[in-house]
């Protein structure tokens, strides 16, 4: 985000009042009057702007980057990275939604990667990837570590988003060889709905459905552990991917790792192969439990009732508390 002439808002008027209030021998407009809080970035802004670089050394092109309202103490606002879930793109879904809502409150900056159903491996490993590009960028407008480092970070992410965000959390930024582990002091919250890696009875509740049943966790085969505080999953009941539990959740389980990793359709490596091998019989218990799994559209926008009708609102409520 930066400010250039023809900007308007809120930030304007701000960045305004810290020029006006720390550089007031040469914060003035032509007639020698401070600059004017109207919420407008004009050409006497923007020279105000180039004398500022002049006077620091900098390339003089009277626009205001990220890191002069960072320096400025203008926009204190944390980074909110959100991921979203399988078939759709960055700016749908409850992630998206949800960071709509507090934009105000936090720089918003969501995740492109494939998002694909199949296989899902390799697309949460390229989202997991471009979670740590984004926290690391640098640039004038991106200056998303600097951010970081001075007002903390928070996490938002929806089925296969949430798996990317467990994952970021769980092995780059809680271990101390994490090559993210600088970020786990300033972490700040996270959310998530309908988390695969969710672990037991790390719930919480939203209007869209009743919660969880207690005991159960998520259908990943490696589930979050040790899920800090200000970690909220947001668990629906018969969501199928983030409420598992018992003899159908460890075949749940499986079916879960084989999507993540090989081919579906055909050949000796496709679903239905593996289930003969794992002695699934598709049409009675265990396996009708994994093929009504299957049938859902794993992790697909269709998905199940249960994982689409989360209600925001209690997400909004917790990142803006």
């Amino acid at each position: 985000m930066s400010l250039k002439v023809g900007s308007k808002g809120a930030l304007v008027n701000a960045w305004v009042h810290a020029m006006n209030a720390r550089f007031p021998s040469y914060s003035r407009r032509p007639d020698g009057t401070p600059l004017r809080e109207d919420g407008q970035f004009g050409n006497d802004d923007a020279a105000v702007q180039r004398e500022y670089q002049r006077r620091i050394g900098v390339m003089q092109t009277g626009e205001v980057s990220e890191h002069d309202l960072l320096v400025l103490g203008v926009d204190k606002r944390p980074l909110l990275i959100t991921v979203c879930g399988t078939g759709v793109p960055w700016w749908v879904g409850p992630d998206a939604d949800t960071a709509r809502a507090v934009e105000d409150k936090y720089r918003w900056q969501p995740i492109g990667y494939p998002a694909q159903p199949f296989p899902m491996g390799p697309s949460v490993a390229a989202g997991r990837a471009e979670v740590a590009v984004q926290i690391n960028r640098d640039e004038p407008e991106f200056k998303h570590r600097e951010r970081i480092q001075l007002y903390g970070l928070a996490l938002a992410g929806y089925s296969q988003g949430a798996i990317i965000t467990g994952e970021v959390w769980e092995y780059d930024m809680k271990p101390a060889s994490g090559p993210l582990h600088w970020v786990q002091p300033r972490m700040l919250k996270a959310v998530t709905w309908g988390n695969p890696m969710r672990e037991a009875d790390k719930a919480y509740p939203d209007p869209g459905a009743a919660i969880a049943n207690k005991g159960s966790h998520g259908i990943a085969d490696q589930l979050m552990v040790d899920t800090p505080p200000w970690w909220r999953n947001y668990a629906h009941h018969k969501d199928i991917y983030t409420e598992q539990s018992g003899e159908s959740g460890e075949d749940s389980t499986a079916i879960y790792k084989m999507i993540m990793g090989v081919r579906v359709f055909s050949g000796p490596d496709s679903i239905l192969h593996q289930l003969v091998e794992l002695g699934l019989n598709p049409f009675s218990g265990a396996g009708a439990a994994a093929w009504a799994l299957l049938n859902a559209g794993m992790f697909f926008g269709g998905g199940t009732g249960p994982h689409l009708n989360y209600n925001i609102g209690p997400a909004i409520d917790y990142l803006r508390s």
